[in-house]
Formats: structure tokens, C-alpha cells, sequence
């Protein structure tokens, strides 16, 4: 007895065994053929919402205004969302990451030029959102507009425009300026970076600030730190002459002493300026020999020195070196005035050095006020 109940035991197993086999593959099977079939339902609904519209945007743009068409189409599920680029593909995003793209040979959305690729057309949740829809596809000027029927739109929004900051130099800082999109392979942030020159590597918030002309260390400030004796660019920037003498005559016209504008030899030979900036003043930077360097007594500079060429009738000198000083000096002439000297002494022509009531001058001898 025991016996048959441990067989019919076995069998049931068996026929139990068997039985899953069967139904499980089945079961797998239907599955599988029923997610194809709506997978396939829904990408065919999706071509035929995709080509129909685009058709239909064609046919009625080369009508022109005021041709409108209105379409009952079958907007599938796992739409997230509808997009134009480029004035002219109608894409169509998908729950599971995937884009469908139907392309059109006229702007179906504006008749603005494109810059970029994601441009001016985009749709409402409610144009894409699954079910019947009655869509409304109307001629504009230039372009058709896309709608569905009870949307009181009068033309497509704008896009969003969601800027990415990218590291296009590598130097691990993101731009402070937003793109559309980074190139291919470059690394991006949806955060505005600090880098104020994503083209140059040597340009960022980490680098040192050098004296070149440009913002280096993104402070907002060029070449800070840097004087106009140490930094041609600072020179320049404050309307001086960089020469490049050393310090301090690097910079030209910013100190005392220094002509501005500068000059590049020296011109002026009697003003006790170094205008050359090579550290040289009036005769003794050799561009001056032979230049006048007194004004009063015509000097020139010679050998470094500025010798007179006529008597300075106030000095106790032989300024002209003549072997005549004063009033002795034919250069000298009556009321001129002269040395403080004894008043007998004897000057050229019978003048002698004499005291009046208008200072020492050289007068006749004998003198009588």
C-alpha cells in the first residue's frame, strides 16, 4: 500500500514538473510578444504622429497664410517631451532616453535664422501628453505653427535655455561663461564655473599673476602687484614710455626729473631733466654736446661741460673765456647789471662796475647820478 502511494507521489511530481516547463516558457513567451507588440504599437503611433504632422506642415507653408490644417492624431505614452532644432527636425523625447527625429523641408517653427542647434519651438505637457489629440497646423509668415486645438498659443515659446559651463583648456576650473553644449569629450557643469578664459590653460582662478597685460589669476584685475618701473604693461596703461633702462628709469615721465613726453635722445639740454631716461642729465649724456645748454650765456655743452660762448656779466667769472669778466667784457653793456666788485674797478671802454640807485651796473667812468 505504502508502496502505490510513494508512486503516485512521484508521478504527481512529475506531471507537476512537466507542467511548469510548459506554462513558464509560455507565460515567458507572451510576455516577450506582448511587450514587442506594444513596443511596436507605440513606435508606429509615434512614426505616424511624426510623419503626419511634418507632412501636413509642408503642404500647408506652401500654401501661406491663412491655410490651416487640423489632424486627429494618437499621441502614444512615454513621450517626456517635444523639441524643434534647427528650425526644421521635429524630435520627439522618450521615457527611455531615446530621441525620434522627423525632418521637414520647411521652418516649422520661426523664420529667425538658427544659432546653434536647439531653437525656437517648444511644445506644451499637455500637446504630448498620451491619448486623442486634435492638432491645428497653421502657415505664419515664414514658417508653419504647430498646435493642438482649445491652446490658446499664438506661436511656439522659446526654449529654455539651460547654459552649460565647460573645462574646455583642461586646467580644472569651469568656465565663468555658459554654452548650449560642450564640445565632444570636454567636461562640463551646470554651475558657473570661475575660469574667465576657458581657451588658455595659464588662465585661471589658481594662477599667478604676471605681467603680460591680462587677468591671469581671474580677480578681475590685469597685472596688479606690478609697478610702472617693474611692468612695461602698467607703463603703458598710465600714458608713459617704457625704455627698459632698469629700474628706475624702466618707465619714462613717471618720476621727477623724467620729461613727458619722453624723448628718445636728448633734446632739451638746459632743464635738468633726464628726458632720455638713460640716467644722464643735460650735458652730460653726450647727445647733447654741441647743443646749447644756458640760455643766458648761449652755453654749449662740450666734453660733458656747459662753457658759455658770451660773458655773464654777473658772475666774477671769465664765463666766455675771453680774459675779460664783467664789465670789462665787450659782452657787457652800459646798465647792464654786474658783479657786486670795487667800484673802481676798471671795465672796458672807461665802464667801470659802479654802484646806483638801481643795483651795481656797468656805467661810464667817471659815473655821476
Amino acid at each position: 500500500m505504502l508502496k502505490k502511494r510513494a508512486q503516485a507521489a512521484i508521478e504527481y511530481l512529475l506531471v507537476g514538473t512537466m507542467v511548469s516547463f510548459i506554462i513558464i516558457p509560455t507565460l515567458y513567451i507572451f510576455y516577450a510578444y506582448s511587450h514587442t507588440s506594444n513596443e511596436e504599437i507605440r513606435q508606429s503611433q509615434l512614426n505616424k504622429v511624426g510623419a503626419d504632422i511634418v507632412s501636413v506642415a509642408e503642404q500647408v507653408y506652401y500654401l501661406g497664410e491663412p491655410s490651416k490644417v487640423t489632424i486627429d492624431a494618437t499621441m502614444p505614452e512615454g513621450i517626456v517631451g517635444i523639441e524643434v532644432w534647427k528650425n526644421q527636425e521635429l524630435v520627439f523625447f522618450l521615457n527611455d532616453g531615446s530621441e525620434v527625429s522627423f525632418m521637414s523641408k520647411v521652418n516649422i517653427t520661426t523664420n529667425q535664422h538658427c544659432y546653434g542647434t536647439r531653437c525656437q519651438g517648444n511644445f506644451t505637457k499637455r500637446f504630448h501628453s498620451p491619448g486623442l489629440k486634435s492638432i491645428i497646423i497653421e502657415a505664419k509668415n515664414g514658417h508653419v505653427f504647430i498646435r493642438e486645438a482649445g491652446d490658446n498659443q499664438t506661436d511656439q515659446p522659446d526654449i529654455e535655455k539651460k547654459a552649460v559651463y565647460c573645462d574646455g583648456d583642461e586646467d580644472s576650473y569651469f568656465s565663468m561663461h555658459g554654452l548650449e553644449f560642450c564640445p565632444p569629450g570636454v567636461l562640463s557643469s551646470p554651475e558657473p564655473g570661475s575660469d574667465c578664459d576657458d581657451a588658455n590653460p595659464l588662465v585661471n582662478p589658481g594662477a599667478d599673476e604676471e605681467c603680460d597685460g591680462v587677468d591671469n589669476n581671474c580677480d578681475g584685475q590685469v597685472d596688479e602687484g606690478f609697478t610702472n618701473e617693474t611692468c612695461s604693461y602698467v607703463c603703458k596703461k598710465n600714458n608713459y614710455k617704457w625704455v627698459g633702462n632698469g629700474e628706475p628709469l624702466n618707465c619714462c615721465g613717471n618720476d621727477l626729473g623724467e620729461a613727458n613726453p619722453y624723448q628718445a635722445t636728448e633734446q632739451n639740454c638746459f632743464d635738468g631733466n633726464d628726458n632720455d631716461c638713460n640716467g644722464l642729465t643735460d650735458c652730460e649724456d653726450p647727445s647733447c654736446e654741441g647743443k646749447i645748454c644756458d640760455e643766458v650765456t648761449q652755453g654749449i655743452c662740450e666734453a660733458g661741460i656747459c662753457k658759455p660762448t658770451v660773458e655773464d656779466c654777473m658772475t666774477p667769472e671769465d664765463d666766455d673765456g675771453d680774459g675779460y669778466i664783467n664789465c670789462e667784457d665787450s659782452d657787457c653793456n652800459i646798465g647792464d647789471p654786474c658783479c657786486p666788485a670795487d667800484p673802481n674797478e676798471p671795465c672796458e671802454e672807461g665802464m667801470v662796475c659802479t654802484e646806483t640807485t638801481y643795483g651795481v651796473l656797468c656805467m661810464q667812468s667817471p659815473y655821476s647820478p
